[in-house]
């Protein structure tokens, strides 16, 4: 054996002397998305509506990676008329045990793809939306509560702790507003309605503390945020812009709660607000007979959308002809008039809306 050889076999030998404690392997890190949290509920008009934060995070804190689901849980629990939600458990045994009953007991009701989440993404949030019309139709909307709680999913398998758990009793909307008509005045306007003649259950008499308005342009496919609220019909549109056509309904709430619970919409109707008024005749007409002529002078006109005033004239036996139009000051000097001629003023607004004549 050559010398060097036999170095190798004796630092072999002392590296194994040194080495009596063995470490045991580590199980590789599990990389799973944060609890989603926190998770806000309410009802609008006929939906539950969920809102909590776009799944980012691992649970070790650092950027989540490879999101594949978010899935929407909701356990429907039976509660007697006029029952609130329960409270969040206190305690984390207690969580604990409510959570496992929620998992035995609930169903996924939305199950999102991650291709699938840009159509509920709100900002920063995702907005999940419960239609209520199954349990409408089922005449349980009123007689039970609701809780949901909500994953996210990593790589199909790595499933996040589940989210806090939110509870909602839904409420009743009432039922459509009847009857909504508009009235165009100008400058504004008017709507008046009937209330609705019962609760989507179907129960009476409607209960209503409140109406929201939409509006929209005719050529606008859906509405906005509301445009007003009101107590009880009527409501009026200040808010309007002449030469446009309006679409407006209307929707009845049962209580004041933010956000409302609102019923479906009242039949649209449509509201032209093309200028037709004419300006008011104007007043206070003199005719002052002056060296060279006559002069006129009446009261400015009040209109908002005044354009100018004409001069009629008419002289013995004749008809009414304009002398001068586009006046913009109340006054005019009709030089070289004959004896016994007859004078007019009309107002004319922007639209080209003609008053009537005020005569002297």
């Amino acid at each position: 054996m050559s010398r060097s050889r036999t170095v190798l076999l004796l630092l072999a030998a002392a590296l194994a002397a040194g080495c009596g404690r063995k470490i045991a392997p580590e199980a590789p890190l599990q990389v799973i998305p944060a609890r989603p949290e926190p998770l806000r509920v309410s009802q609008e008009g006929s939906d539950v509506v969920l809102r909590f934060p776009f799944p980012s995070k691992t649970i070790q804190g650092s950027p989540l990676t490879n999101l594949t689901r978010v899935t929407v849980y909701r356990e429907i629990v039976p509660a007697p008329p006029g029952a609130r939600a329960p409270e969040p458990a206190d305690g984390a045994a207690e969580r604990e045990r409510e959570e496992k009953l929620f998992r035995q007991r609930a169903e996924a009701i939305r199950d999102l793809p991650r291709e699938g989440l840009d159509e509920v993404t709100v900002g920063s949030e995702l907005v999940v939306r419960d239609p209520m019309l199954p349990l409408f139709v089922e005449k349980r909307l009123g007689r039970v509560f609701l809780r949901y709680g909500v994953t996210a999913t990593r790589d199909r398998k790595r499933v996040s702790p589940l989210s806090p758990l939110v509870s909602i009793v839904p409420k009743v909307p009432p039922a459509e507003p009847l009857g909504l008509s508009a009235t165009v005045e100008e400058g504004r306007v008017c709507l008046e309605w009937l209330p609705p003649d019962g609760m989507l259950d179907g129960s009476t008499p409607a209960s209503v503390a409140g109406y929201a308005v939409y509006r929209r342009e005719e050529g606008e496919e859906s509405y906005g945020e509301w445009l007003g609220v009101a107590g009880r019909s009527p409501f009026v549109d200040t808010a309007v812009v002449a030469g446009k056509r309006y679409v407006y309904t209307v929707r009845a709430a049962p209580t004041a709660d933010l956000p409302p619970v609102l019923g479906p919409a009242a039949d649209e109707v449509v509201a032209d607000t093309r200028d037709v008024f004419a300006p008011a005749v104007p007043e206070g007409l003199l005719v002052l007979s002056e060296e060279g002529g006559n002069r006129l002078v009446w009261n400015p006109g009040l209109a908002r959308d005044l354009a100018g005033y004409s001069v009629w004239v008419r002289d013995g036996d004749g008809t009414w002809r304009r002398l001068a139009e586009r006046l913009t000051d109340p006054a005019f000097f009709d030089r070289g008039a004959p004896a016994g001629r007859r004078y007019a003023v009309t107002a004319v607004d922007a639209a080209g809306n003609e008053s009537g004549r005020a005569e002297r």
